[in-house]
This record gives C-alpha cells, sequence and structure tokens, in this order.
C-alpha cells in the first residue's frame, strides 16, 4: 500500500521554468503572521478529543487539557519556526491508514489514503490559514466559481447558484449541456514548485511561502494498519492530505483554471470537481463548449495535472433535447450518461430528482431496518435521537435544492417517517399526525419548507458569501403585511423554474412579519421561525400548506 500511495507522486523537473502571473486587480502585500497566545488558547479549545496522535504521540486531549500551560512555549516554537523557516522532522510526517472506498477489498487502489499527522503542527498551520484566506478575501483573490473549502460557501450554495442559471436559461427552451470532469489523483500531483511559484506571485508574505515551502518538501510517508507499520516512503509531490493548509493551497493552485475557460462557457469548481457547462440552443454552441473543454484540458495538463478521460461525463439538461452534441478530451468521446451524482445529489436530465429521492428513500429505508432489528422495544426518546441523527438526515442533505412539488414524491418521503413511527409499539395504534405529535416530530414537508427559509434569511443577511449566491431582486411593494425584506417574484411559464428555491420561497418568506426576519443570529432567526409557524397545520399534516399567518402574535415572539 504505501509503495502505490507513494506511486501516485508527480516527478518535476529541476529546470522547469514554468511560471505565473496574477491576472485581476493590484494585490498589496501580505504583512508577517503574528503570533498570539489567546489564538494558540482558542485554537486548543477546539481540539477534538476523539481524534488521533500523529507521529510525535501527542495526543489531542493531553494538548486541550494543558492549553494554558503549553500556550507559551507553543507561541515560542511557533515563532521560531516562522523565523527560522525550519520545520521538526515529526511535522513534515505522516501516518496513513487505508480507508475502504468500494470495489474489491485486494486491490489497493479501492483504499482511500487518510494521513495523521502532528496536532501542534496543525494548530501553526491553522494560524497561517486563517492570515492567508483573510488576505485573499481582503484583495479578492478567490474565485467566485470556486465553492470548496471557502467559509461562505457548500456544497448546496453551488448547486442552488448553478440551478438558478440553468432554470432561467431553460425557461426560453433549448437545452444545458454540462461537461463533469474528474482530476486523477489530484492532491497527489500537485507540483510543490510551481504551487510554491503561485504563491509567491500572489504576494503572500515571503516568510510564511518559505514556511510552506519547507513544510512541503522532504515529507516522508507510511502506511499504518492496526499496530503494524510499512518502511517510511518520500513524499516528492502533493498536497499533504490530513493538514489544515493543505486544502487551501490546492485551491489556490488551481484557482486560475476559472479564467482559464472564459470563451462563452461557465465552469464551477468546488476542490478539484470542476462542471463546464453552456446553454445550447443550435449547433453552433456546441464548438464554443468544444473548444472551453480543449484550454481546461490544456491548462491542465500544462501545471502538470492529469484528467481521468474515462470518468468524465456529459449530461444534458432540458424539457427537450434537442441538439445530441458530442464532445471530446484529445480524441477520446465524452460519456454520455442520463444521471449523474454531483456533490452528493443525483441529477436526471428532467432535473425532476426522481432517482435522488429513491436512492435517498432506500438508505433511509435500510438503516430503519437496522434500527428495527436491534431494538426489539425502543423507547420513544431512544426512538427519536436515532431517527434523527440515522435516518432523518438522509432525507434532507440538500433538500433546497432537489425538494419535491408532486404529490407523488412528497407522500413517498413522508411514507419512510410513516413507517418509522410504528416501530414504538405504543403508538402503532395512533393515527400519522397523532404519532408526530406525540413524538414532538414534524413533517418532512414541513422541515422542508422551515429550511428554505433558514437558507434565504443567510442569503440576504449575508450568511453566505454574497457573490457566490442566488440573488433576489428587492420587492417594491409599501404595505404594512410581511416585512420589510419583501423580495420580487417575477413571472415563469415552466414548472422547472417555478418551483425552484429562488422562485417558491417568495410567497412564503413576504409573508413573515419583521419580528421573524429582523433576528441578528441564525439561531435567533430560527427560534422565532418555530414560534410564528407553532400552529400551522402542516406541522403534524403533510397534506396542508404553509399558509400566512403563523399562529402567534407579533408581541408574543419579543418575549
Amino acid at each position: 500500500m504505501c509503495n502505490y500511495y507513494a506511486g501516485v507522486f508527480n516527478t518535476e523537473q529541476s529546470d522547469d521554468k514554468l511560471t505565473y502571473e496574477y491576472v485581476g486587480s493590484h494585490i498589496n502585500d501580505m504583512l508577517p503572521v503574528n503570533i498570539e497566545i489567546d489564538t494558540i488558547i482558542k485554537k486548543l479549545e477546539k481540539l477534538n478529543i476523539y481524534k488521533s496522535a500523529g507521529p510525535d504521540m501527542l495526543h489531542p486531549k493531553i494538548l486541550k487539557e494543558l492549553r494554558y500551560e503549553i500556550a507559551q512555549p507553543l507561541k515560542l516554537i511557533f515563532e521560531t519556526s516562522l523565523k527560522t523557516e525550519y520545520l521538526p522532522l515529526d511535522w513534515r510526517s505522516g501516518n496513513i491508514t487505508p480507508i475502504y472506498k468500494k470495489g474489491k477489498r485486494c486491490y489497493v487502489e479501492n483504499y482511500r489514503p487518510v494521513s495523521l499527522t502532528c496536532i501542534t503542527c496543525k494548530i501553526l498551520e491553522s494560524i497561517l490559514r486563517d492570515n492567508i484566506v483573510k488576505f485573499f478575501f481582503d484583495n479578492n483573490i478567490f474565485s467566485n466559481r470556486q465553492y470548496g473549502f471557502i467559509k461562505g460557501r457548500s456544497t448546496v450554495t453551488q448547486l442552488l447558484k448553478i440551478l438558478d442559471i440553468w432554470t432561467t436559461e431553460l425557461e426560453n427552451g433549448g437545452q444545458i449541456d454540462v461537461i463533469y470532469t474528474d482530476l486523477e489523483k489530484a492532491f497527489d500531483k500537485v507540483p510543490h514548485k510551481l504551487l510554491i511559484n503561485k504563491i509567491r506571485a500572489l504576494n503572500v508574505n515571503p516568510k510564511t511561502v518559505n514556511w510552506i515551502e519547507s513544510f512541503l518538501n522532504n515529507r516522508r510517508q507510511r502506511v499504518r494498519i492496526n499496530e503494524s507499520f510499512s518502511n517510511w516512503d518520500k513524499v516528492i509531490s502533493g498536497i499533504p492530505q490530513g493538514s489544515i493548509l493543505g486544502p487551501l493551497l490546492f485551491i489556490i493552485y488551481i484557482n486560475d483554471l476559472v479564467t482559464a475557460c472564459n470563451s462563452g462557457s461557465n465552469i464551477f469548481l468546488y476542490a478539484d470537481d470542476a462542471k463546464l457547462f453552456k446553454y445550447i440552443n443550435h449547433s453552433g454552441d456546441t464548438h464554443i463548449l468544444q473548444s472551453d473543454i480543449d484550454k481546461l484540458n490544456y491548462w491542465i495538463e500544462k501545471w502538470l495535472l492529469k484528467l481521468n478521460i474515462a470518468k468524465c461525463k456529459i449530461v444534458s439538461f432540458g424539457r427537450n433535447i434537442d441538439v445530441d452534441g458530442h464532445y471530446n478530451i484529445k480524441g477520446k468521446e465524452i460519456e454520455r450518461v442520463n444521471t449523474i451524482k454531483d456533490l452528493g445529489v443525483t441529477f436526471d436530465t428532467k432535473l425532476k430528482f426522481e432517482d435522488h429521492i429513491q436512492e435517498k428513500i432506500n438508505k433511509a429505508s435500510s438503516i430503519l431496518g437496522i434500527i428495527k432489528r436491534n431494538f426489539l422495544n425502543i423507547s420513544e426518546f431512544a426512538f427519536v435521537t436515532l431517527y434523527k441523527s440515522l435516518v432523518r438526515s438522509h432525507l434532507e442533505y440538500a433538500n433546497t435544492v432537489w425538494s419535491p412539488y408532486r404529490k407523488e414524491d412528497i407522500f413517498k418521503l413522508e411514507r419512510v417517517q410513516m413507517r418509522a413511527t410504528k416501530l414504538i409499539h405504543g403508538l402503532k395504534h395512533l393515527s400519522y399526525n397523532e404519532r408526530l405529535k406525540r413524538l414532538k416530530l414534524p413533517t418532512l414537508k414541513f422541515r422542508r419548507a422551515r429550511g428554505d427559509m433558514i437558507e434565504v434569511y443567510k442569503i440576504i443577511t449575508g450568511k453566505y458569501d454574497v457573490e457566490t449566491t442566488v440573488s433576489f431582486k428587492p420587492n417594491s411593494d409599501t404595505s404594512t403585511r410581511g416585512n420589510r425584506y419583501k423580495l420580487y417574484q417575477g413571472q415563469v411559464k415552466y414548472d422547472l423554474r417555478k418551483y425552484f428555491f429562488s422562485n417558491r420561497i417568495i410567497r412564503i418568506w413576504n409573508s413573515l412579519p419583521d419580528v421573524v426576519v429582523d433576528a441578528g443570529t441564525t439561531n435567533t432567526f430560527k427560534n422565532r421561525l418555530d414560534k410564528f409557524w407553532c400552529s400551522q397545520s402542516m406541522l403534524y399534516n403533510f397534506e396542508s400548506e404553509i399558509s400566512g399567518i403563523g399562529g402567534r402574535s407579533y408581541n408574543t415572539l419579543l418575549e
């Protein structure tokens, strides 16, 4: 296994003269990183004591409990490390634990390497990461199309943004052709010298850059299985997986990929997952998309990465697929599929998400079967705890993206919760509505409406990065009914746009009073929304709809 993991590294030529120039507005020089004792203590307080120790065998529980005693010594160690641009050997070492993915267990390629590195080094990495991220945000360096590992961006915000574009364009007919790409061992193949060149070109503090270079160079790793270890092997390329700095370094390396594909297509990234798409109305549009595919591949090869062409796919989305475009990478045709899993959500060509819904129902039902077999006489408290954590979470992931509007799909999802609540013997004789009231479990339909409102609140109040989220148009309506953050609802022709997030939430959001939407924090908004909606019939009856009146007076909400 150690030999296999080492075999995927890039052999970077020492005489490689490839340089990088940032294309954008002027970047100020980053100031030196200042190490504060209070910052170290806060980082130590947040340590997960259930994580394993790294190669230095310093357990996070020890570090957390001794945080006040070791903060000053760590400050001196960190400052010395930054000043000398040197890291101890333990800090440049990693113990790899192979995690089985899928396929035959006898093949090493079916195991994902998870690296354990030293906790103390991670503390310093975290401090450096915070400073670099702040510097990048202050200078607007991060691409607005990159959603991975950046605060205020997520899988859900990317999918909502993309679907907002797609459903708007599909109102005019035509189709959306999307190329889903796959980078082969992307994190392991990043060349260290080219990465450092990019970081220097972005005016990151020289001392910090030199420390990162020392952090990347002369690394070593070994594989651990139970209590057995392989020999140490050199790490000659790639981002140290399991490190704190690793994800940030990777998105810095591919940050300019977006500018390489700008002939007329759109590209969105989540870490190394890239989607290239274009609205197709005639065959000429396919030539533009193919041109950007060629530019994408050129950039990838230029920066010594590699596309796994066999895993690249094309999907056409729309009501009527009229243009059967053929696309290729280096002469090899990209496989066309009718469904694809994108950031945990299964998309179909009609964007009805029927396959995704069925997949989640099957997964949730499977877990319910395990609970039923292992808990013959389960209590109400134990059931609610297990159900919320193990079952309902599968039915709700990214549901703002795929929320169903057809009665058939709504019922299929609700039926999972119907069967689940029957596992408690003492409640079998009650109706579904009564069982939910007894367990204080809202309907899944109500939970989706509540989740929609929370997402709208986060977007409008800037809890997400405003440049990367769905945008809403304010409503000019000056009536006193509703709230002062009313949103405008435009005219739509087709259900695809009508029932999409940015359109379906308008009526419900506009019905909320100021006292709810003026909440200062997300938790406060949730509490006020729950109080306002406490008498909604849909709370325990999925056949009902959200009405404009919540059931609590505004004064009661302010208590």
